[in-house]
């Protein structure tokens, strides 16, 4: 996906409902940067300490705060930290679930559900290739997380146990391809081995989504081949310029003028290499009359590649035309009338 254009450039299954494993931890990384302050400290309790798989081996009591459980939360992927975090910043783990399926709801991200903060197998917690793209762009657009998710290693300071913590980040892609920045690994048994990827080529960003993976190296790899093939394959245009032009219009024939139609806005798509078979189709009204107002909308301008509409923008009025008084109506009347007898003699 292009999170810019917001356009699918592949998908297969993309709105299959699966397990998502630790790709859950997107959302509860953004959440905790939405509602709470970095240098806050956290007291790790009990239901923290506990819930074991992969873990910062937290211990009930230890305090530490939220800029290293985030680390923790999204380099290391340890669960300690998001149920640490989930009760800081939710009150409970449920409380912040709660949060959790509201912000999936706003983002549009319909056919997510979660149950726990952290991906552990549940069946009432799931989400889709197509929603954890949509989940990822809304994500990255922060930049403490952006920093976060592309970072390879970091070091945890735990003062109260005499000791530091190095961890380092479970995307491969980070060390194995060169444009790779982020996002989240995530495995459980029953989703396989999930990979929500970003890279930034030559100044384009793309997101890649690949879950139910048979193995670690087969997720990074098919993950990498789906970022290369965006890159290779699609190029990035300003299909449409704001206040450009795209159809005259005539007006009645009195009048003696016409009226430009522009757009509205750019329209900047990814659009294929090769074969690049592109057309931009303008709907609107031949003929108009006034009275018409600068900026009105009157019509629109579709791009469509192979058939498939890949977005439109409003085409408005360049300028406003007011309908005629009536002296200058008859004035405009005469003035067409000698116009068509002079026409007619020079023809003659």
């Amino acid at each position: 996906m292009d999170p810019k254009t917001n356009q699918i450039l592949y998908e297969k299954n993309a709105h299959e409902k699966r397990p998502m494993a630790s790709t859950t931890k997107m959302m509860t990384g953004i959440i905790t940067l939405e509602r709470a302050n970095l240098n806050e400290e956290i007291t790790i309790s009990s239901e923290a300490a506990i819930v074991g798989e992969s873990e910062l081996h937290l211990q009930t009591g230890e305090k530490m705060s939220v800029k290293n459980l985030l680390y923790g939360l999204l380099v290391e992927s340890a669960n300690d930290a998001a149920v640490a975090l989930a009760n800081h910043v939710g009150g409970s783990v449920q409380g912040f679930v709660d949060i959790m399926n509201r912000k999936a709801q706003n983002i549009g991200a319909k056919n997510t559900h979660f149950a726990n903060p952290h991906g552990l197998y549940n069946t009432n917690h799931y989400s889709t290739a197509y929603d954890l793209a949509f989940i990822a762009k809304y994500c990255i657009e922060d930049k403490t997380f952006a920093k976060v998710v592309g970072t390879k290693e970091y070091t945890i300071s735990r003062p109260q146990k005499n000791l530091l913590s190095k961890i380092k980040n479970h995307n491969k892609l980070l060390w194995q391809y060169p444009y790779a920045n982020g996002i989240k690994t995530g495995y459980v048994k029953q989703a396989g081995y999930c990979l929500v990827s970003s890279a930034n080529k030559n100044g384009i960003e793309l997101i890649a989504v690949v879950l139910n993976s048979p193995s670690s190296d087969a997720c990074c790899n098919d993950s990498k081949n789906l970022l290369e093939y965006g890159f290779n394959e699609f190029k990035r245009e300003k299909m449409i310029e704001k206040g450009k032009a795209y159809k005259k219009v005539k007006l009645p024939e009195v009048l003696d003028r016409d009226l430009q139609l522009v757009a509205a806005s750019d329209l900047v798509l990814q659009v294929r290499k090769n074969p690049y078979d592109v057309k931009r189709v303008v709907t609107a009204k031949d003929e108009l009359e006034p009275p018409i107002n600068k900026g009105e909308k009157l019509g629109k301008i579709e791009v469509i590649e192979s058939g498939k509409s890949l977005g439109e923008v409003d085409l408005i009025a360049e300028k406003t035309l007011p309908k005629p008084g009536r002296l200058e109506f008859v004035y405009l009347w005469l003035k067409y009338i000698f116009k068509k007898i002079v026409g007619f003699f020079n023809k003659n």
